[in-house]
């Protein structure tokens, strides 16, 4: 088998999604040359304790661990000292640029999903959004169905659940599959936290995103969620998951919704974040 991926990697060789390089038959991903993969901007310094924010740092990274930002506990971000967001941490494995930008595009908007897998597994390695993690962990992994953890009647006891970023069923229809519900299906396996996927509901199909600035995000967003049975998320502690942290808006709006709705603390966790 390998020397049948060597043979047409040889007739037909890959290019770099991000440098358009030849990838080599031993890259990590068929997608992006080693170099690439290798330079994805994992946060490995201190960043503010609410947000995420990767502070600057003047010293580089010696040991080339995958670390997630060390949370500098009294420090926030002006930001965050200024207007605290409503939800109680946010935690990004890494910087959106490069080839991480890239992967999570061809994760979202060409259905590469085992792509999507990978990268939450990287993801996963940080050490801010794994202790978050493991402090949830359930003693026993749930029940699955089709590889996501289930919400049973015996699960609804659990303290904590992982709610992703939903879709309006409109673009739902149209992607076929919500990128934030595999990256929570990922952490909910591995976890053993149990995945509500459709409690928090988008019933307001909005603009995308990324074609706004920060104000006319902040209003494309408000008001477009909801949540449908409040009794699942009461009293309950929330880690909402999303591929990318861009201004914030969809993620504070989201956490406003679950927290009127019940829900005690809300942890945002996301692969990628903009930030600049």
């Amino acid at each position: 088998m390998k020397m049948l991926s060597n043979l047409l990697n040889t007739i037909y060789p890959a290019t770099c999604k991000n440098c358009k390089n030849i990838v080599s038959a031993d890259a990590a991903t068929a997608y992006f040359c080693k170099a690439c993969w290798q330079d994805i901007g994992w946060f490995n310094g201190p960043c503010c304790p609410k947000c995420g924010l990767p502070y600057t740092s003047p010293y580089p990274d010696t040991d080339n661990k995958l670390y997630c930002g060390q949370s500098t506990a009294n420090y926030p971000c002006g930001n965050c000292r200024e207007k605290p967001p409503p939800f109680d941490m946010a935690v990004s494995a890494g910087r959106y640029s490069g080839a991480l930008a890239e992967a999570v595009k061809l994760f979202k908007y060409k259905k590469k999903i085992h792509l999507g897998k990978r990268l939450t597994e990287e993801a996963l390695k940080s050490s801010s959004i794994d202790g978050i993690l493991r402090s949830f962990q359930a003693a026993y992994p749930p029940h699955t169905v089709w590889g996501c953890p289930a919400i049973r009647l015996d699960s609804l006891s659990a303290q904590t659940m992982i709610v992703p970023v939903p879709l309006h069923l409109k673009r739902l229809r149209e992607r076929e599959f919500n990128q934030s519900a595999i990256i929570g299906s990922v952490i909910g396996k591995r976890y053993g936290i149990p995945v509500a996927a459709n409690t928090l509901m988008r019933h307001r199909n909005t603009r995308p995103q990324v074609e706004l600035d920060a104000k006319e995000r902040k209003e494309n967003v408000t008001g477009a969620f909801c949540v449908e049975d409040r009794t699942l998320i009461e009293g309950r502690k929330i880690i909402l998951v999303d591929d990318v942290y861009t201004s914030g808006s969809t993620l504070n709006e989201c956490t406003r919704v679950l927290k009127r709705n019940g829900a005690d603390k809300v942890y945002v966790i996301t692969i990628a974040r903009m930030t600049g």
